[in-house]
């Protein structure tokens, strides 16, 4: 199920509101991290640790001196002492408001999580965890898909702000003054009638395929081919509710047209759904695995998305399919790290 909610950044509901989306029971709004301040002292087959910085995810975070907390093994330096779930860190790290420059690591063999400098991935220092936080304070949208939450970077649909284009320098030289000329009269004319609003286009896409997917027979294949042909056409010339139309006559025919599934996510990145067109381009490169400009379009997708990690996993598969292409391992080479 796709679920989509539009909230804050770096606030409790947000956090609680995605990780109760995936499934998760719980969430944590504070983390406590060990630093080289932390104390630890050797007691029976384990340790007592006194001190640590709390970071929390509204960005508001302090040492706290007075912490205590018996550990099985040495934490390094910025290891995440707070138990936690893999989902629910993934939601703290996408919801909530770090440190400048910090990030939260991949898990090591024993599960344990840290906060890491994303530029040199060690360990952040005290130091580092007094940073102010990232000042990224704008609405975040969360999506659900497949029970993992992805957090946009942007609000989804905005458009970017036109670039000024500045004017050429007036030129004294270069004026010539407008001949004078007496206007020749017209009689006045009524305005134009206002025209409606066009109604807004409800993007709903049909079912996900199964797996493994059994493909129509030949002649029912090539009808739903054709249906993908007009509904491009439509797309095409702005006529949506046409595409959309078109589009889900070809599933219905063949629940397994690949074609199908890439146009719809077309027609739904062109009406800035792209949570959506998320969906449907996983549904197409799980139907059409060997076409490169599938994986290269989800990479720009998750992309646009913020889904740095995702959208390099996409870039290497379009890449390995398309090895000289040049769009596929530039995305890669510019998202990979996460």
């Amino acid at each position: 199920m796709l679920l989509t909610l539009t909230l804050a950044l770096a606030d409790d509901a947000t956090l609680a509101a995605c990780c109760r989306a995936g499934g998760a029971s719980a969430c944590p709004s504070t983390l406590a991290l060990r630093t080289e301040k932390s104390s630890l002292d050797a007691i029976g087959l384990g340790y007592e640790l006194a001190g640590a910085w709390q970071l929390s995810c509204s960005g508001k975070s302090k040492w706290d001196g007075g912490f205590l907390a018996d550990v099985d093994n040495d934490p390094g330096f910025g290891q995440v002492l707070t138990a936690v779930t893999p989902l629910a860190m993934h939601c703290f790290a996408q919801a909530c408001a770090l440190p400048e420059g910090a990030c939260i690591g991949d898990p090591d063999a024993s599960g344990n999580f840290a906060v890491i400098d994303c530029a040199s991935s060690l360990p952040v220092d005290h130091g580092g965890l007094a940073r102010a936080p990232q000042g990224d304070k704008d609405a975040k949208t969360v999506v659900v898909i497949d029970g993992k939450p992805l957090v946009a970077a942007t609000v989804v649909g905005t458009p970017p702000p036109a670039a000024y284009t500045p004017q050429p320098a007036y030129e004294p030289s270069s004026y010539a003054a407008p001949a004078l000329t007496t206007p020749a009269y017209s009689a006045p004319t009524a305005p134009p009638p206002p025209v409606a609003p066009a109604a807004p286009v409800a993007l709903d896409l049909p079912a996900d395929p199964p797996d493994p997917c059994t493909p129509a027979p030949d002649a029912v294949r090539a009808e739903s081919r054709k249906r993908v042909g007009t509904g491009d056409e439509y797309r095409i010339t702005g006529r949506v509710d046409e595409a959309l139309r078109d589009y889900k006559a070809a599933l219905t025919m063949d629940k397994c047209n690949g074609y199908a599934w890439m146009s719809l996510s077309m027609l739904a990145n062109g009406q800035g759904r792209t949570d959506l067109g998320i969906r449907a381009l996983r549904n197409t490169t799980r139907l059409l695995p060997a076409h490169p400009g599938a994986f290269l379009m989800l990479g720009k997708a998750y992309e646009s998305f913020g889904q740095r990690t995702l959208a390099a996993d996409a870039y290497r598969k379009a890449s390995e399919l398309a090895p000289s292409n040049a769009e596929a391992i530039e995305g890669y080479m510019r998202t990979r790290g996460g």
